[in-house]
Parts: C-alpha cells; sequence; structure tokens
C-alpha cells in the first residue's frame, strides 16, 4: 500500500528528540534517559513537491528522519514484537518553526512534515540518511548511530500512549539540521529508503 493509504489514517504524530550521538555531540547533550517526545498533527503530512507556508513562520529548520509507520493498533508491545505491527519506513523531513520555540508552537504548523514513499522489509537499525539543499549535502548519519532504536521507541512509546493504525514515529535527526529559505530545494535521500525532495515557498 502507498504512503498516501497510511497518512489517511494518522491520527497523531509522535516525535523524538535528540537521538543521533553526533547530533547530541553537537549540541552538547549528555543525559541518556528517556528521550524527549512531542506531537505533531495529521494536517502537517504532506507529499506535495512544492509546499506553502505562511510568511508567519519567518523561518524554518529541515530535519531529515527515518518516519516508522504504525499498522496495526498496539499497546505495550515488547520490542521483539515491534515489526509486526509495523507497515513500513519513509523518508521525513520534521521540519521546525523556529521562531516559534517560546511558545511551544514549534512543531504545530500545517505542511511541516513532507513525507516520501513508503518502504517495507527493511532492517531500521542499517539505514543512511542524507539531506541536500540545492544540491549540497548538509547531513548525513547512520540509524546504528541512534541513541534510541526504532523499535525500543515503538516499544516505549507505546507504553505511553495506545498507537493506532496509521500513526506515525519520527526518529531523531542526525547533526547539522538547516535552516530553509523561500526556494530551497531539499532533497532526502537513502539507499534503503528511496529518495524524495521538495522545494519551500512562503506564502499562497
Amino acid at each position: 500500500m502507498s504512503i498516501e493509504h497510511w497518512i489517511s489514517k494518522t491520527r497523531k504524530i509522535i516525535g523524538v528528540g535528540p537521538n543521533f550521538k553526533a547530533f547530541r555531540a553537537e549540541k552538547g547533550i549528555t543525559h541518556s534517559e528517556d528521550p524527549f517526545l512531542f506531537l505533531k498533527s495529521p494536517e502537517s503530512l504532506t507529499t506535495d513537491e512544492h509546499i506553502h507556508l505562511p510568511l508567519s513562520l519567518s523561518e524554518i529548520i529541515c530535519e531529515v528522519e527515518m518516519a516508522v509507520i504504525i499498522g496495526k493498533d498496539a499497546k505495550h508491545i515488547t520490542e521483539k514484537d515491534v515489526p509486526s505491527i509495523v507497515a513500513g519506513y519513509a523518508l521525513v523531513n520534521d521540519m521546525t518553526a523556529s521562531a516559534h520555540f517560546d511558545t511551544g508552537r514549534f512543531k504545530m504548523f500545517d505542511r511541516l512534515t513532507p513525507v516520501g514513499p513508503l518502504v517495507q522489509e527493511i532492517d531500521p537499525c542499517d539505514v543512511t540518511l542524507e539531506m541536500r539543499v540545492n544540491g549540497v549535502l548538509v547531513q548525513r548519519d547512520h540509524t546504528s548511530q541512534m541513541l534510541f532504536s526504532a523499535h525500543w521507541l515503538v516499544s516505549h512509546i507505546s507504553d505511553i500512549m495506545t498507537l493506532r493504525e496509521g500513526d506515525i514515529i519520527l526518529t531523531g535527526t542526525p547533526a547539522n539540521p538547516q535552516y530553509g529559505k523561500d526556494g530551497d530545494t531539499i532533497e532526502l535521500i537513502s539507499p534503503q529508503l528511496g529518495y524524495t525532495k521538495h522545494t519551500i515557498h512562503w506564502g499562497p
């Protein structure tokens, strides 16, 4: 089934805070307790190649990530059983409205989560993620360098809230996320997850 099929069912998107070791080192983050979690709305999802954002956002940080798409309802699922409830994985740009950090609105806006095609039958611990901005490589890392693995995150989050069919978990971004400007073309690339791109525009 296509990514469009699954995101038509999405009730919530759960994002994960600093998870890649290099990103944590870049930010001086040393604690290794439970990860920071946040929510995004289904309306933030888009597969469009041209992403039009409101002028009120003023600035956006772009972040390549691996998304886990939940295929079955789950609560208190064990880590070893996670593959049985996963529909697949996808590249995603977990955009952040950075000017709104202080108000708590930085992940709440529509169209802040462009997502690529669904991919099945991969090992989520063996995925390379890259982001290019206007053709220039700015982010690259491997999911083996996550502090919390994708399957651990699904299990952990299922102990906090019920996961529903179509829900999406964003597993964290590598070091060096980049500010996006009007007209920038963002390419997300992975040998395991494929390729997707979109261009950011401010205004209608």
